[in-house]
């Protein structure tokens, strides 16, 4: 266990945020470890606080924080995610007439009796198992070697007597099976040996499997080692994970193993997949290994050091947590803030069965089908089953493509190419439209749109965009942070700011994130029109926050190199170098010859107002560009 604690991990862990330990650090000696590690700077309040809450609470980093010895041994278990537990090995699920059994532990007394998934005990010792509760739970329990009588109702409708011997069965945080052409990983933390759980299973079934599927869903993290172990099974060797320190020091996580399958990845993600998962499906994405289904990860980049007795001191079974790096993606992006935007945006609770969807092989004969191309890889989805058996599953995926989305119809024995706005004839359903109603003029119609289907951007709630309207200060924090995903509850940037005001979270978390600045004594000027100037700048801004790589333009390309070039002497100073990133780093190809830029660089007018069509269109070319928007 030691080991683990001199690991670099990135850790997330909701339910410590709920601690109220009983501190035996001094804050002096917090504010010591902190200056030694802490990603940020120490806000000057700081070393005024009296006690450890009151420092905490100035540093306001829910991810650095106190432990005692109980809640530290707590956190280590939430995060390896392996237990053992005596009983008859099996998850239940309580219904009102009986327990039913959801799913049977390999090597358990169950499965030793021929129980599977779907059986229901209707009577455990001869007494009635009707709404099921967690009394009738504590009868399944006992000591090893024990034997408990239950009578099961069976899938066939029959009903039959069960002697089990009770066993101790070992659970890990990560099971692999495989039915029907699928290879299923279902994940639930990031534990030291969880990469081992994703290689020896991935050995064991790959050949039986055409397509794999990673369950992510409520996996909040854990060791980033672990991580980079299992996404390296999928992508090979590399350098597949970046930290960052407040110095600029930049540590690579490098695997060198070869990968163990060449079949695309599915990963379901929802909002509570964070951290360690992060690193997991943002790679998989990033490599092109595969997509990602489902809603928008939680947005954890940063990464943790724990101090304990193991390296300090000061601890005797307690701990500090401590923010130490910022992390960045096999692609070179961070998930900070922004998370992981899945490449087809549906609601978590039906990604499984979209994902089933496009596992589909492809249809032989005459049979009508559609072939997507998602993030470069090719799958299929038919189009009789789907009708059949999963119209709503076939319509959360029909309204999550983009406007500019690769799709062809195939049937008969040929394919052809179409538009995403003929599917919903093609495919005999009712498509949900997540386009806006304004934008069909636009030059920028689909770059708008493709936002809208990503929720990125919102409109105006009555389905208008209002493209050609100008832009305030205040409404373009609005814009970006509704695409970040962010907002701050944080107060005093400026003093034209008002707490409470509709703009006031949005201002503040893109001051946070030093995105924006004010206009001078303090102040913001949320009801100045923003110019095509200040957006780049702004834009520049994130794109550098959002990269790793853009550092290193920016240092290879100084304002004295640009400032004399004649692209730029209609610019503000300060304007340059942000509009230059923008113009000229693109480490994704696209079909702009602008860049990032919504225009040439020679047609931009600086000193003009932004519009929203030409302020979406820089922010769908900034994300595309970047590839953390890849579809």
């Amino acid at each position: 266990m030691k080991a683990l604690l001199r690991r670099l991990c990135a850790l997330v862990c909701v339910g410590a945020l709920l601690i109220t330990p009983t501190f035996a650090l001094s804050v002096e000696d917090a504010l010591d470890l902190l200056e030694r590690s802490y990603v940020n700077e120490i806000p000057s309040k700081a070393y005024e606080a009296e006690t450890l809450d009151e420092l905490f609470a100035i540093i306001a980093d829910p991810y650095t924080y106190y432990m005692t010895k109980e809640e530290y041994q707590s956190f280590l278990s939430s995060v390896e995610g392996d237990d053992t537990v005596t009983g008859i090995g099996a998850s239940i699920l309580y219904t009102k007439d009986g327990i039913m059994l959801d799913s049977v532990l390999s090597g358990s007394g169950a499965e030793a009796a021929g129980l599977v998934s779907g059986d229901l005990i209707i009577a455990i010792e001869g007494l009635s198992c009707e709404n099921a509760n967690e009394e009738h739970r504590a009868l399944l329990l006992g000591e090893v070697g024990t034997v408990v009588h239950i009578t099961v109702k069976h899938a066939d409708g029959s009903v039959r007597e069960h002697a089990i011997t009770r066993r101790t069965v070992a659970l890990h945080n990560t099971s692999v099976t495989a039915a029907d052409g699928i290879g299923y990983i279902d994940c639930d933390t990031f534990g030291s040996q969880t990469g081992v759980y994703f290689s020896d299973g991935i050995k064991k079934h790959d050949r039986q499997v055409r397509l794999w599927v990673v369950d992510l869903r409520g996996n909040t993290g854990g060791y980033s080692e672990s991580a980079v172990k299992a996404l390296s099974a999928f992508v090979g060797s590399g350098d597949l994970l970046y930290f960052k320190s407040k110095s600029g020091f930049v540590h690579r996580s490098s695997c060198h193993d070869t990968d163990l399958t060449d079949k695309p990845v599915i990963v379901l993600t929802n909002g509570r997949t964070a951290s360690a998962s992060e690193i997991f499906s943002g790679g998989i994405s990033g490599r092109n290994a595969g997509i990602v289904v489902g809603s928008r990860t939680f947005g954890k980049g940063v990464a943790q050091i724990v101090y304990d007795a193991d390296n300090s001191s000061l601890f005797d079974g307690d701990a500090l947590k401590v923010t130490t790096y910022r992390f960045y993606l096999a692609d070179g992006n961070t998930s900070d803030r922004i998370g992981i935007i899945p490449t087809v945006c549906v609601d978590s609770a039906i990604a499984p069965e979209v994902a089933s969807l496009l596992c589909a092989e492809k249809p032989a004969g005459s049979s009508a089908y559609l072939h997507l191309i998602l993030n470069g890889l090719d799958f299929y989805v038919n189009l009789p089953d789907a009708q059949a058996s999963h119209a709503p599953a076939l319509n959360a995926l029909l309204s999550a493509l983009a406007p500019d989305a690769v799709v062809f119809y195939g049937e008969n024995g040929s394919e052809r190419a179409a538009t995403v706005k003929e599917l919903c004839s093609l495919c005999a359903s009712p498509v949900p439209d997540r386009s806006f109603i304004d934008t069909s003029q636009s030059a920028y119609s689909d770059k708008i749109n493709a936002l809208g289907v990503y929720q990125l951007v919102f409109g105006d709630g009555n389905g208008m965009f209002r493209p050609s309207d100008t832009m305030t200060r205040a409404e373009v924090c609005c814009l970006l942070a509704q695409a970040l995903g962010i907002t701050s509850d944080a107060d005093g940037y400026f003093t034209d700011v008002p707490s409470g005001s509709w703009y006031a979270g949005s201002v503040n978390a893109m001051a946070a994130l030093d995105l924006v600045n004010g206009v001078g004594s303090g102040r913001f000027a949320p009801s100045g029109t923003m110019t095509q100037e200040e957006f780049l700048t702004i834009m520049g801004r994130l794109a550098e926050f959002l990269n790793l790589n853009a550092d290193n333009y920016l240092d290879d390309h100084p304002l004295a190199m640009l400032e004399p070039l004649e692209c730029y002497q209609e610019f503000s100073p300060w304007a340059i170098r942000g509009t230059d990133l923008l113009a000229n780093f693109c480490p994704h190809e696209t079909d702009e010859q602008a860049g990032m830029l919504f225009t040439a660089l020679d047609r931009l007018e600086p000193k003009a107002p932004i519009l929203r069509e030409q302020a979406a269109a820089t922010m769908y070319n900034l994300l595309t560009g970047l590839g953390v928007l890849s579809y």
